[in-house]
């Protein structure tokens, strides 16, 4: 690839990465939640998912899975269960906090440990079928049958980078002094506001998905 090309390829990723979604939400949350570590570790995860997706593109898997209709149905109804467990466990943290706040900085100490925040990251892509479908919709249109296998690996790897360094650049600012910690104070009314996102966003998928079977 020319370096327009690659220059070009770094920017839709950039875009994909930078769209919202749950995954921001789930970064924004676990910043919050963990502080910056946490929110590193949930980037670097969802970066790893990532680059495995655009492997699967480099090496054709990722096309056959999307045409397999029953793989692709698991993975979108696992993948809605998924959000809603982080969405119910969101609303009930930030509830909690809102119902005790004279033990707000008790509960607020109280983090999960950081494989829970890597488990997270790296499952809210695996069990995301849209970021398959974007890898082979427009990842795909950069790679040819003439390119080398280490130049497509490379694209891969770039995809990753570039997603893991977005997050962790949220991440960062998300928990930058002051300004974290203003964030932190109110981190029980944005639990509960991630919470009804990520519910909604698993209601909009069912309801597609009923209308598409209707």
């Amino acid at each position: 690839m020319t370096d327009v090309t690659w220059l070009v390829l770094g920017v839709t990723l950039l875009a994909g990465a930078a769209s919202p979604g749950p995954s921001l939400a789930l970064v924004l949350r676990s910043s919050l939640l963990g502080g910056r570590p946490a929110g590193l570790i949930v980037a670097i995860a969802h970066g790893v998912g990532v680059w495995l997706y655009a492997l699967a593109v480099v090496f054709g898997v990722a096309t056959v899975l999307v045409h397999v209709g029953w793989i692709m149905l698991t993975v979108q109804v696992m993948g809605v269960m998924f959000l809603c467990y982080l969405g119910t466990m969101m609303i009930r943290g930030g509830l909690a906090r809102a119902a005790d706040e004279q033990n707000v900085a008790e509960l607020e100490s109280v983090t999960l440990p950081l494989w829970r925040y890597a488990k997270d990251g790296f499952l809210i892509v695996f069990l995301n079928p849209k970021i398959m479908i974007f890898f082979l919709a427009v990842f795909s249109q950069f790679l040819t049958p003439e390119q080398s296998l280490l130049t497509q690996f490379t694209a891969a790897t770039l995809a990753g980078v570039i997603d893991g360094l977005w997050y962790a650049l949220v991440a960062v600012l998300v928990s930058w002094g002051r300004f974290g910690e203003r964030l932190r104070r109110y981190a029980g009314p944005f639990d509960v506001f991630f919470g009804v996102i990520l519910w909604g966003i698993s209601l909009t998928i069912l309801m597609r998905q009923f209308l598409v079977f209707a």
